[in-house]
């Protein structure tokens, strides 16, 4: 079988009418979420290179908005300013089986070739649902474990495919052109888990890449360009050479059954996903039994084996992170300032708390292993164990499925609550009201326009 043929296919066909209305759901929920987040990302020190870099290097005055800004440019360089900007602060979608962030690079390639191309709202939904039936998808199949061995971001490479999908249901291409798009895209999919030897910032640029490089692939198939037949199941294909244990046989899993968009999640604390139950345990513990920081003796994390090599080796970067990408991917730090401020924000994630070193001494502290139990239960349950000593004694607690995930869900009014949270520091009241009201009844508007109008310039907060 024709793995690549068989799930363009199943993303071709989709439509707007024949989306159960949770899927339909979904795609808002989680557009209203990827916005937020872009709006508030904007203001970090990398998302402004981005928009130097579009400023200098890029076309002006295109018909595609730079959100947060007051540029505008060509589809395939707004794709990449989005998707960069929006991957800043750790705070974009997630999954847990494939274990990457959908939203980053499917939103910013639909939105940016929509906004060029003006198609009805309706297509757009169906656009991103498609897009999170890809990239998750893929994700499952490539073996999440084995891809960050071979040091593959999936984020990066998985979202390259999706972001040729998405951009070729804005332009309305054929079977035939979506499936070169899909090729071409293949030979574009990267991002190098190599960032955490010094902090870099490149891990942010993956799924701007991604959107771009699946917006350039759509436009290529459209002039008749040709990629791989097969670029997935070949010989030298994407789950061959990205892979030492990939599952095929997952591209296809329970195909039209169930819907990959249904079962992603939001991310509450702004750092990397596999710290989140650990932060949520800390949390709850704290509160529960008004544990104060300086009655803390010991604490011991327990989480998944996957989770090691990500957020808690090499010791000696986890244990004393020098920047915010490093802090980021500690799982010792996230549960440090958790036991210190009962949450893990953006404020815990600034240089300027960082610097200040309040957490080095809790950070002595805690003990964080990884757990053969919890491992054959991932990635299922991105789940953790946390034990806290205290002069008064110990309190332990287990969290299951962190907060956001589809089991434990954010509602719509946790999410907006969430969105105004996020922007406003950055967005005026009424147009944070209108955002929301706009994205929440898209397949009724005109186009969307109407919704990036409202995310063109982000202004200091009036109200």
């Amino acid at each position: 079988m024709n793995l690549s043929r068989a799930l363009v296919e199943h993303a071709h066909a989709i439509r707007y009418d024949t989306l159960p209305e949770e899927a339909r759901d979904r795609a808002k929920y989680f557009l209203l979420d990827f916005l937020g987040v872009t709006l508030r990302a904007g203001e970090a020190a990398s998302s402004r290179v981005l928009h130097a870099f579009i400023r200098k290097r890029a076309p002006q005055e295109g018909p595609c908005t730079v959100i947060g800004s007051d540029l505008r440019t060509d589809a395939p360089h707004a794709a990449l300013a989005n998707g960069g900007v929006a991957h800043a602060i750790e705070m974009d979608d997630v999954t847990t089986r494939s274990s990457l962030h959908p939203a980053v690079s499917v939103m910013p390639s639909t939105l940016a070739v929509a906004e060029a191309h003006q198609p009805d709202p309706k297509r757009v939904i169906a656009a991103i649902v498609a897009g999170y039936e890809v990239t998750n998808r893929l994700g499952n199949a490539v073996n999440p474990t084995s891809h960050y061995d071979r040091g593959f971001h999936p984020t990066g490479t998985c979202g390259t495919f999706a972001s040729s999908v998405t951009a070729s249901k804005m332009l309305g291409l054929s079977l035939d052109a979506t499936a070169n798009a899909f090729g071409i895209a293949g030979s574009q999919a990267a991002g190098s888990m190599q960032y955490y030897d010094n902090g870099a910032w490149t891990k942010r640029l993956h799924p701007g890449w991604a959107a771009h490089s699946g917006v350039v692939a759509a436009y290529l198939a459209q002039e008749g360009y040709t990629g791989p037949a097969d670029i997935l199941g070949g010989r030298f294909g994407f789950l061959h050479g990205y892979s030492d244990g990939a599952h095929p046989e997952y591209v296809l899993e329970r195909l039209g059954e169930y819907w990959e968009i249904c079962l992603s999640a939001i991310k509450p604390h702004a750092c990397c996903r596999y710290n989140h139950a650990a932060v949520d345990a800390v949390v709850r513990l704290c509160k529960e039994h008004d544990i104060r920081p300086g009655e803390v003796k010991r604490v011991e994390v327990r989480v998944p084996e996957t989770s090691v090599m990500v957020v808690i080796e090499p010791g000696a970067i986890k244990n004393a992170p020098q920047n915010v990408v490093d802090a980021q991917f500690s799982l010792p730090y996230a549960v440090a300032v958790a036991l210190l401020r009962r949450r893990a924000g953006l404020e815990e994630y600034q240089d300027d708390f960082l610097r200040s070193q309040v957490h080095r001494s809790m950070i002595d502290k805690i003990n964080c292993l990884g757990d053969a139990g919890m491992e054959k239960e991932f990635p299922d349950k991105w789940q953790a164990r946390v034990r806290i000593d205290t002069a008064r004694g110990a309190f332990e607690a287990h969290q299951e499925y962190p907060k956001g995930d589809p089991r434990n869900p954010l509602s719509w009014e946790e999410l907006i609550e969430r969105f105004h949270d996020l922007t406003g520091p950055v967005l005026e009241a009424g147009a944070r009201r209108l955002l929301v009201e706009r994205v929440r009844g898209l397949e009724k508007l005109r186009g969307i326009g109407e919704v990036m109008e409202l995310v063109a310039v982000a202004e200091r907060a009036r109200a």
